[in-house]
C-alpha cells in the first residue's frame, strides 16, 4: 500500500496542505464518512515518518475502522474515497489561495440566483479591487473580460432597452489572448532552439503587427512578451533586450513572482543565445540578471531553486572571475536546492569551482563522488574528472574511467549529438595516451585529424595537449 497513488500523493505536500487537509477531512461540509476522516488522520499523522510497516493494508484499516474484521476490498474503497477528498481540497486550496477567483465566482453566482441587488454591489466591489490591484498580467485581464460578460448577462437580461457599454469585452479579451499568444511564442521559441522542434503560430505575424499599431505596448502584459519575442528573434539587435530589461525593473509589481522568474529566465536566454555567438559583454549582463533575481527571490519555484539555474549561476559568475562570489552563492544557496539532489549537485558545482582554479587534486575526490540524475550534467563530471587524471598523471584511474564512461555513453539512448562529441573526445584521448611525447610527427598527423574532425568534445582542451 505504501506505493498506492494516495500514499504516495501524501508524501509530497508539504506540512501545512496535510494540517489543512486533516482540517477539511473533518467538515462535514466535504466529507460525512467518519471511517475516511480517521484514514486521513492516521495517514497524516505517519506519511512523513519512515516506518513503512505503518502502511501496511491492516494497520490501514484498523485506523479508518477498528475492531472491525479485516477486508481489502472495503480498505480499498475508504482510499478511494479519501483520494476523491485529497483532489477537492487541492482544488479548494487553489481556488482559496485567489482573491480575486472568489470575487469572481460569488458574482456569477449571485447572477444566476437572481439576486440582484447583491450582485450589484458585489460586482462593483470586484471591479473596484481589481482595478485596484498592482498585479496587470494575461490573467488579470482575462478576469476583466469575465467580469464584464456576467454584468452584461445580467443587464441584458432585466434592461433589454438599456444602454450597454461592450466595449471593455472586446478590450480585455484582446489583451489577454495577445499577451498569451506572445508568451506561447517565446517559449515555442526557447524550445525550438533546444529541442530542433518548430512550431506554427499562424496569427503571430499579424499580431506583432497590431502590438505596434494599436499601442498595446504601453500594456505591461503585452510589452514583456512582445521586447522577449523580439530579443529571441534577433540575436543582434539590442534594443529589444535593453527594453525588457528596463520593464523586467519598472513592471515587476505587475506580475506574479511565478512570472518574473519566467521573465527573467527569458531575458537570461537571450543573454546565452548572444554569448553563444561571440558577444561576451552579455555573459556579464546575465550575471547582474541572475543577481537581480536573486535579490527579488524570482529565482525559486515551490519554494525550491533548480538545478539548473544553481549551476548557470556559478558558471557564469567563474566565467567572469567572480570566484569569491560564487563560492558564497554554492555556499548561501545551497539549502534551497531540493533535498533529494542537494549534496550531489553541491559537490558536482563545487568541484567545478576547484576545476576552473586548475586545483584538480580538490576537484577530483568530489567528482569521484558525485552520482548524477541529468544525463548531461553527468557527461560534464565524467569530463572534468577525465581531465583531472590525465593533469595528475593518473594513468590507472584514467584508463578505468575511459572503460566506464564508453560504456554509459552505449547505455544512454537520448544523448542525440552529445553522444557522438564525447565519442570523439575518449577517441583522441586514448591516441593521444598511446602516443609518446617525442613522436613528434606522430602527434602532429592526429592534432591535424583533430582539426578537421567536427564536434569533438573538449576540442581546446585537446588541441593543447598535442
Amino acid at each position: 500500500m505504501a506505493d498506492s497513488l494516495l500514499i504516495q500523493t501524501l508524501k509530497q505536500l508539504p506540512s501545512k496542505d496535510l494540517r489543512l487537509l486533516r482540517d477539511f477531512a473533518q467538515s462535514p461540509c466535504f466529507n460525512r464518512r467518519p471511517e475516511v476522516m480517521r484514514l486521513c488522520d492516521y495517514l497524516v499523522e505517519h506519511v512523513g515518518k519512515a516506518d513503512r510497516k505503518a502502511f501496511e493494508s491492516e494497520r490501514m484499516f484498523a485506523a479508518a475502522l477498528p475492531n472491525q474484521p479485516y477486508d481489502n476490498r472495503v480498505l480499498r474503497h475508504i482510499m478511494s474515497y479519501l483520494l476523491d477528498l485529497v483532489r477537492q481540497y487541492l482544488a479548494w486550496a487553489e481556488w482559496q489561495s485567489e482573491e480575486g477567483e472568489q470575487q469572481r465566482y460569488l458574482v456569477r453566482a449571485l447572477h444566476r440566483r437572481n439576486l440582484d441587488h447583491l450582485f450589484e454591489k458585489e460586482w462593483q466591489r470586484a471591479n473596484a479591487a481589481a482595478e485596484a490591484a498592482e498585479t496587470r498580467d494575461a490573467r488579470h485581464h482575462f478576469r476583466q473580460y469575465q467580469l464584464h460578460q456576467e454584468y452584461l448577462e445580467r443587464t441584458a437580461r432585466h434592461e433589454r432597452s438599456a444602454r450597454i457599454n461592450l466595449q471593455p469585452l472586446p478590450d480585455e479579451l484582446t489583451v489577454f489572448y495577445v499577451a498569451e499568444m506572445l508568451r506561447h511564442a517565446c517559449s515555442a521559441l526557447s524550445h525550438q532552439a533546444i529541442a530542433g522542434q518548430e512550431y506554427r503560430f499562424s496569427l503571430l505575424e499579424n499580431i506583432l503587427e497590431a502590438a505596434e499599431r494599436e499601442q498595446l505596448l504601453n500594456i505591461p502584459a503585452i510589452a514583456v512578451y512582445y521586447h522577449a519575442y523580439k530579443m529571441l528573434q534577433s540575436n543582434g539587435a539590442p534594443e529589444h533586450f535593453e527594453r525588457l530589461k528596463a520593464l523586467l525593473a519598472e513592471q515587476e509589481n505587475a506580475f506574479s513572482s511565478e512570472e518574473m522568474r519566467g521573465l527573467y529566465l527569458l531575458a537570461i536566454n537571450g543573454c546565452i543565445r548572444r554569448m553563444n555567438t561571440g558577444q561576451r559583454e552579455y555573459i556579464r549582463e546575465a550575471f547582474e540578471l541572475y543577481r537581480a533575481a536573486l535579490e527579488r527571490d524570482f529565482l525559486k519555484e515551490n519554494g525550491v531553486m533548480s538545478g539548473f539555474t544553481y549551476k548557470n549561476i556559478i558558471r557564469i559568475g567563474a566565467a567572469l572571475g567572480e570566484h569569491t562570489w560564487a563560492e558564497e552563492f554554492l555556499e548561501q544557496y545551497k539549502t534551497q536546492l531540493h533535498p533529494r539532489e542537494r549534496d550531489n549537485l553541491y559537490r558536482y558545482n563545487l568541484a567545478y569551482l576547484y576545476f576552473q582554479q586548475q586545483d584538480y587534486a580538490r576537484a577530483m575526490p568530489l567528482l569521484q563522488q558525485v552520482e548524477l540524475e541529468d544525463p548531461l550534467n553527468n557527461l560534464d563530471a565524467r569530463r572534468m574528472l577525465l581531465r583531472s587524471y590525465f593533469e595528475l598523471d593518473e594513468w590507472q584511474a584514467l584508463e578505468s574511467l575511459l572503460q566506464s564512461f564508453s560504456a554509459y555513453l552505449r547505455r544512454q539512448k537520448n544523448l542525440g549529438y552529445h553522444r557522438q562529441s564525447n565519442e570523439k573526445l575518449l577517441f583522441f584521448v586514448k591516441k593521444l595516451i598511446a602516443t609518446g611525447k617525442r613522436d613528434l610527427k606522430k602527434r602532429a598527423t592526429i592534432r591535424a585529424e583533430l582539426e578537421s574532425t567536427p564536434e569533438v568534445a573538449e576540442r581546446a582542451w585537446l588541441l593543447q595537449q598535442f
